[in-house]
Formats: structure tokens, C-alpha cells, sequence
């Protein structure tokens, strides 16, 4: 292991689950095995590896086989909206049933870059949405600068709908939001190393009032690295850094904050020990 620092997780209870990474070998062409090995060195125990791109899903796909700590997402980002057309639901559901995927994702809105045009990231997000509520699926929602869009967007569709909002970067207005969308809205908070930045302080807020059994933490590598390790190249290993921040500000111990996290996290995507 590269950080000894990382040691002193290892005996945390029963480990922790990095609810969203990004170990493609787009990011991880060199190392990738031995970040798998860096992150079960220190009992994270399994991860979610979304796509973001409909072209690396059998990538992807082909890595979550070889590794039984690892399931995969399949979606299409915002960034990459436009590229939504009358096959990409077809490439979707030709894998939607293999054993690995457990989630439709990662998808969203993202008006802060606007690297797609607004219009075809909102349908592009609602075809996704269509896909998750068809096979089941709980959704990984990216959401940038267009929460009032994403609300609108769930709530005009009573159907039951599962998910995530991964790498939160909202405030306490919309974590009340979400709970007044009804219960047919059924969504985790997971949090990022953006969660450990001193300047993070609506975030923090946020942090402290999300429901026990709504938390997640998530690396979203290799991006985002927490404070500790600012600079580097995120981990998966490095998710317990996040949890440690977390459970500071809730005040509760380490070991209850991993324990919820992983829980709530198979939970979600149906994942077994």
C-alpha cells in the first residue's frame, strides 16, 4: 500500500462501500490492479463503477467479472447527452440483466458546463428514467446547477422511482425538496470528497440532516480527492476519508457511519456480502 495513513482504517467493523467510482482504464490504464488491491487492503469492500459512456459498457462490464467486489452502472452522462439516440435504450437493455448491472446511470442534469444543450440533456435523462422504472433499477442522478429541472422532472411521474444523488453538491433547501416529492421518490444522498473542503459549508449542512438510512459516501474518482489527500489522484481506498468527515460532522463513531453507508448502499442496488 502507497498510504500508510490508510492503515488505520483497516479494522473499522465490517468495511465500507465506495457507492460511486470511476476505475476505468481511462483514469487507471497502468495501476488498476493494484488499486483494487489498495482498496481491499483496507476493507472497502465493494464499489459501484458507473459508465458515462454507452461505448465503454463491455469495459466495464469485463472488469466487474473479473472482480466480485465490483458492479457497474450503465448510462449516459449529461455531459454526453446529445449523444442519446433511437439505439442507445437498445445498447442499455442489452445489458440491463446481466448479474453486474445493478443500476441505470450515471445520468442527470448538469446546466453548470452545459456540454450538451439543456433540452437534450433533460430528454435524455427522462428516457433513462423510463429504463429504470421498466427493468427496476435504481437510478444514479448526476445534478449540477439544475435542481428545480430535476424536481419537475420527477415529480411528474407518480411511478415509483429508486436512486441515488450522487456527488451532492446541494444545501439543506434541497434535501427538504426531495422529501416533499412524495414517497414514490425514493432517493440516497451520497456524498464525495467535495464533503471534506472548508469552503464545502452548505454541503456540511446538508450532511448533518439526511436520514440515517438515506447516507452514502462515494469517491467519485479520480476526481475529487478528500482534503487529506488533495492533489493526488483519487481511490476507492480513499472513500474513508469522506466517511471519516461525515461522521464527524453527525457526530456519531466511525464504525456506525461505515455500517450505515454499506447497508444502504445493498440496500439499493441489491447487492449481498
Amino acid at each position: 500500500m502507497h498510504d500508510t495513513e490508510l492503515i488505520r482504517f483497516q479494522g473499522i467493523g465490517s468495511g465500507i462501500i465506495d457507492s460511486h467510482a470511476h476505475l476505468a482504464k481511462e483514469f487507471f490504464a497502468e495501476d488498476q490492479k493494484s488499486v483494487i488491491e489498495n482498496m481491499k487492503a483496507v476493507n472497502v469492500t465493494q464499489i459501484i463503477n458507473p459508465g458515462i459512456e454507452l461505448k465503454t459498457i463491455p469495459e466495464l462490464i469485463e472488469l466487474a467479472d473479473n472482480n466480485d467486489s465490483i458492479y457497474v452502472g450503465i448510462g449516459l452522462h449529461p455531459h454526453q447527452a446529445n449523444e442519446w439516440d433511437e439505439f442507445s435504450a437498445k445498447t442499455i437493455e442489452n445489458y440491463i440483466n446481466h448479474p453486474k448491472v445493478v443500476a441505470i446511470g450515471e445520468c442527470g442534469l448538469d446546466f453548470y458546463y452545459n456540454n450538451s444543450p439543456k433540452k437534450e440533456q433533460i430528454f435524455a435523462l427522462k428516457e433513462q428514467l423510463k429504463l429504470a422504472r421498466q427493468y427496476n433499477k435504481p437510478v444514479i442522478i448526476h445534478c449540477r446547477d439544475a435542481w428545480t429541472e430535476l424536481f419537475e422532472i420527477l415529480a411528474e411521474n407518480s411511478e415509483p422511482i429508486r436512486g441515488v444523488l450522487h456527488c451532492f453538491t446541494g444545501n439543506i433547501d434541497v434535501i427538504n425538496r426531495l422529501k416533499q416529492l412524495g414517497k414514490h421518490v425514493d432517493f440516497y444522498i451520497s456524498f464525495s470528497g467535495i464533503l471534506t473542503f472548508p469552503k464545502a459549508q452548505d454541503i456540511q449542512a446538508a450532511a448533518k440532516i439526511v436520514d440515517d438510512n438515506r447516507l452514502l459516501v462515494e469517491t467519485d474518482c479520480p476526481f475529487l480527492a478528500p482534503l487529506p489527500v488533495r492533489g493526488k489522484r483519487n481511490e476507492p481506498a480513499y472513500v474513508w476519508y469522506t466517511a471519516e468527515k461525515l461522521a464527524e460532522l453527525r457526530k456519531q463513531p466511525l464504525v456506525t457511519i461505515a455500517a450505515l453507508c454499506t447497508t444502504n448502499a445493498q440496500k439499493l442496488f441489491g447487492l449481498t456480502d
